[in-house]
Order: structure tokens, then C-alpha cells, then sequence
């Protein structure tokens, strides 16, 4: 669970907190769960319903088990959404790789408007708290049923995409599949594995130069991807500590499976004139030209000719010039949302409408039915148009396919339900940091913090800056320079209130 910059940092009194912890280790988040009415649980009849539940395309399933696919994860997880292996070269080419993702099939056991469905479409995804996740269905199928665990058949919904050597989607077709996990991995120890040189297993041991060419492609596209401090809470057992999350290589490079899973997603949407699409509005001139102006009164030197992405992409992110730009790019990316579309005989939507300006590309989300609503019902309008090669290089192909009835009549309502839960897991992230930086703080007011700026003030804010050690993310009242390490004093830390803020200069 995280806090990114730029997001609210302020919670009011009326939040219900009660009897205000004085120590990290009473930090409590059940006023959050009321707060926010949020329930683990369900009724009975859905625990019932979700245990009883059978795979309703048991007899019509491609037997994958005997590729052999792991699963990479945090340490702990146990809704196993996806299940990878790459290889090297295609089917047609010693060059280039296959990808194999498996994602699992949530929609063989929930039915269109069935009870699981309407509770489902009422929550709109899983919810992480500190000390434990709202699901959005109940555990016996999201960490048992359906999760893709190791050693177990599990039915999946598989990908498969070729790729050119420079990681260029070339094809790819989806089916429905059973599948055998060989392994779980998780990120830090495969990554501390990398670190020392040790081979990687071999279902993922092209999985680093994968990463890096698709990495590269996403450059050259003009992506943008932030690199900003992001904060977590763990607990040892006995006490909660704020601290940096660890993104290691391995994430990113995992990531890129994913991400080229949901731009074919959405190139064979689009193709066959159904789908559930993720969107981001270009940013427009004047916005592009403030991140520019941004960049040289950083001190950071731009080109005409780089887009704000590869200008970003070649920052070291630790660096506080760096991370002062990261977060002024937070405006570049305003505007996410949802597209739903079923077009029939019309044209199909286009840019701007069906882009996402973040991965520089049409982009669905579909890979993590099981804590994501909107990926179940993609994953169905793909598999009616995918089942068979798709050429993904060729933007103006049509396939042909009926996504079923009852899959089409929902996609209208998940962008609005899809962006109210997604606000939701948002505020629920910034309110469980809000109050641990305060708690944590709370006896330190008076105090000197080393910081670095992360946002300069304007007429409607103060200043946002990042504190080192613990690491919070805060206001700042005075005129905070830039592109070096400050000190600051804190001023208040309210765990009533949930405000943290400090002062530059330290001896004001």
C-alpha cells in the first residue's frame, strides 16, 4: 500500500477517527474500513455461491499444462492473477521472443449478472489496507479457485504474443486453457538472485531482455513513466514502519509482460469493435511547455526534439532535480478513465479518444481479473475475437466475433463504476499514510528534517516536499529552493486531523 505525490494530503476531524493512537504499534485502520465501508466479508449466500463454484468451460479448454509458467509477486500474495514464461524466438523465427501470460479466469466461474457479478460490479476492485485487503470477491475464489497456484491445474485465460527482436508485437492469439504453475516466485528474492549472478529459472530467463527491449520501445514511443518515492507500512510483528517501497528491476521488467498484454488487448478490441479500453488524454501544448520550463528551472537540460518521457527516462530518479521533475509530471498524466464501446457498424473510436498518453499506445487492462472487475470483461470481448493469430503489427485489420449479449449490455456502466472505485482505493491509500506520518511524527514537532522539494508552491498551495528519514511526503511552508538536499522543521504533526507540516528555513 502506497502514497504517491500530488495527491490530497489533508483529513478532517469528522473522519472518525476515535481514541487517537500515541505509537506506531497501535496504528488500528478499522475506522478507515467504516469510514470508507469497506467489508472483507460477504452474506453467506455469496461465500456459498463463490465455494460451490465450477469452471463453466471445463470441456472446452486448450491443455497448456504442460508449458511451464511461474507466478512473480509480492512476498505474501495470494490472489495470483498471472502466471508468465518467455522464450526466445517464435514459431516462425529464431529471433524476436514468445510471451506466455496466464491470467486467471475469473469469468469461468462468476457469471454475467449473477450474485458474485453484482457485488462485484458494487465494489469495483480489491482494496489494500496495511493489515489486510478488501477483496473483490470472496477468498475461497480469488486465493484458492481461481488463483493461479503452483502445482495445481487452474483454469486460465492464456496469451500468446510474438514479438520482433526489438521487442515489436508481431502477433498473438488468446484461448482458453488449463494450465500447471511449475513455481511461485516473488520479486526480492529473484531479484537478489539476479543481483549475484545466479540464472534465473528458465521459464523467465529471457525475462531480462524482454524487459529491456520493450523498455526501450515504450521510450521511443514517448512514454511516460514516473520514478517517485512511494511509501509503504509494514509490520514486524509488533510495531508499524514507514518506508521507501522497493521497486526492484525485476517489477519493471514483469511489468512489460503485462503492459504487452494489454496493448494486444486492445489492438484486437478495437479490431473486432468491442471492448473495455484504459484512457489518457494527450496533455496539451501549454502543459507540455510548463514540464519543459519546469526542467530548465531545474537545471535539468531538454532538447526540442525529446518528448518528456525520454527527457524523464534519462534522469537518475534519486536525484532531487530528478525527483522534482517526476512529480511535476504528475500533470502531464490528468485524465485516466475508461472507454467502453461496442460499434457494430460504425467507425471504430480513435485518437484522442481511445489513447492512453502514459504508454503511448491504445492500452486494456487485462491481466488481473481477480482484483481488477474491468479485466474480466475484457478478457471475454478478447476471447471472442483472438482465439485465432491476430497480425497486432497491422492497426487496420477487422476480426469477427459476437461478444455474448449480457458481457456487452455491462460494458456501458464500468468506466463510472471502474473510476468511483478506483478514487475510492485511492483515498483509502493517502488516509491510512496520512495517519501513520502523524503518528509517527507526533512527538517530533520542533524538530530538523533532512528533505528534498518535490513541488514548488503556487498561489493555491504550499510547497510539497520529501523527508528522508521516515520517509514522508508533506507540506512545506516558505520558499523551498530546488535540486539540493534542505533542512526543514516540522510544525505540526495532528493525528486527530491526520496534517503533517514542516517549515524551510529550519530556524524560522
Amino acid at each position: 500500500m502506497t502514497h504517491t505525490p500530488g495527491n490530497a494530503k489533508e483529513s478532517s476531524v469528522e473522519n472518525g477517527l476515535g481514541a487517537p493512537p500515541r505509537s506506531m504499534a497501535e496504528l488500528d485502520f478499522q475506522y478507515i474500513r467504516e469510514k470508507f465501508e469497506l467489508s472483507a466479508e460477504f452474506v453467506p449466500e455469496l461465500e456459498h455461491a463463490a465455494a460451490a463454484a465450477s469452471d463453466a468451460f471445463s470441456t472446452e479448454r486448450f491443455d497448456a499444462r504442460d508449458l511451464e509458467l511461474v507466478t512473480i509477486d509480492p512476498p505474501g500474495s495470494k490472489d495470483l492473477d498471472q502466471a508468465v514464461r518467455i522464450e526466445r524466438g517464435t514459431e516462425d523465427s529464431a529471433e524476436g521472443f514468445t510471451l506466455f501470460y496466464a491470467i486467471a479466469d475469473v469469468g469461468a466461474f462468476v457469471p454475467v449478472d449473477s450474485a458474485l457479478d453484482v457485488e462485484a460490479r458494487r465494489r469495483g476492485e480489491t482494496i489494500y489496507l496495511p493489515d489486510g485487503s478488501v477483496p473483490l470477491y470472496p477468498r475461497i475464489l480469488t486465493e484458492e479457485i481461481a488463483s493461479l497456484v503452483a502445482s495445481q491445474d487452474r483454469p486460465a485465460v492464456l496469451w500468446q504474443l510474438e514479438t520482433a527482436a526489438d521487442g515489436a508485437l508481431l502477433r498473438g492469439r488468446v484461448r482458453r486453457a488449463v494450465v500447471h504453475v511449475r513455481e511461485r516466485l516473488d520479486y526480492p528474492a529473484l531479484q537478489a538472485r539476479y543481483d549475484v549472478g545466479e540464472p534465473l529459472p528458465e521459464p523467465i530467463s529471457a525475462l531480462p531482455e524482454f524487459g529491456t527491449v520493450r523498455q526501450q520501445r515504450a521510450r521511443e514511443r514517448g512514454a511516460v513513466e514516473l520514478q517517485l518515492p512511494e511509501q509503504d507500512l509494514s509490520f514486524d510483528g509488533q510495531n508499524w514502519t514507514l518506508r521507501l517501497e522497493p521497486r526492484t528491476q525485476m517489477d519493471a521488467w514483469n511489468a512489460e509482460c503485462s503492459l504487452a498484454t494489454g496493448f494486444a488487448a486492445a489492438r484486437i478490441m478495437l479490431a473486432g469493435g468491442t471492448g473495455l479500453l484504459r484512457t489518457l488524454p494527450s496533455p496539451n501544448e501549454e502543459t507540455v511547455a510548463q514540464f519543459f520550463a519546469a526542467a530548465r528551472a531545474l537545471g535539468i537540460a531538454t532538447e526540442e526534439s525529446e518528448s518528456p518521457g525520454t527527457l524523464l527516462a534519462s534522469l537518475d530518479p534519486a536525484d532531487l532535480s530528478a525527483m522534482a521533475l517526476h512529480s511535476a509530471a504528475t500533470k502531464l498524466l490528468r485524465g485516466s478513465g475508461y472507454l467502453a464501446f461496442d460499434v457494430a457498424d460504425q467507425p471504430v473510436p480513435e485518437r484522442p479518444e481511445a489513447w492512453h498518453a502514459g504508454v503511448a499506445s491504445e492500452y486494456a487492462h487485462a491481466t488481473a481479473p481477480i482484483r481488477r472487475l474491468g479485466d474480466r470483461y475484457a478478457s471475454e470481448a478478447c476471447l471472442e475475437f483472438g482465439r485465432d493469430w491476430v497480425n497486432l503489427s497491422n492497426r487496420d485489420e477487422q476480426l469477427k466475433g459476437t461478444v455474448p449479449a449480457d458481457v456487452v449490455a455491462v460494458l456501458p456502466e464500468l468506466p463510472g463504476l471502474l473510476k468511483r472505485s478506483s478514487q475510492q482505493a485511492n483515498s483509502v491509500d493517502n488516509e491510512a499514510i496520512n495517519l501513520a506520518e502523524a503518528v509517527a511524527l507526533q512527538d517530533a514537532v520542533g524538530q530538523v528534517f533532512d528533505a528534498g522539494l518535490l513541488r514548488s508552491a503556487d498561489e493555491k498551495h504550499h510547497a510539497e516536499i520529501f523527508v528522508f528519514n521516515p520517509p514522508v511526503i508533506a507540506q512545506c511552508r516558505g520558499d523551498v529552493p530546488h535540486g539540493r538536499p534542505i533542512q526543514v522543521r516540522l510544525v505540526e504533526a495532528d493525528v486527530e486531523t491526520r496534517k503533517v507540516r514542516f517549515e524551510y528555513p529550519a530556524e524560522a
